[in-house]
């Protein structure tokens, strides 16, 4: 999935999670995903499966395109 295509996505998913996100914050989210590591993501989901309320938005949202782009196993 192209950048265009991530940050469409990731205001999608954040609507689906009840927050509004503009452009500016979608693209940010893309950026954040690309540098994330796998141990990174790794710590976002262990912290959100126990306490999601913690987990801030854009690293959610990040983690969560990661998941997606990276395809079925």
């Amino acid at each position: 999935m192209d950048d265009e295509q991530a940050a469409e996505l990731a205001v999608a998913l954040a609507s689906l999670a009840g927050r509004e996100i503009g452009p500016d914050e979608a693209r940010a989210v893309v950026a954040h995903a690309h540098t994330l590591s796998p141990g990174r993501a790794d710590v976002i989901w262990s912290r959100h499966r126990r306490a999601p309320r913690t987990v801030p938005l854009r690293d959610y949202l990040a983690m969560t395109l990661r998941f997606v782009d990276r395809g079925p196993p």
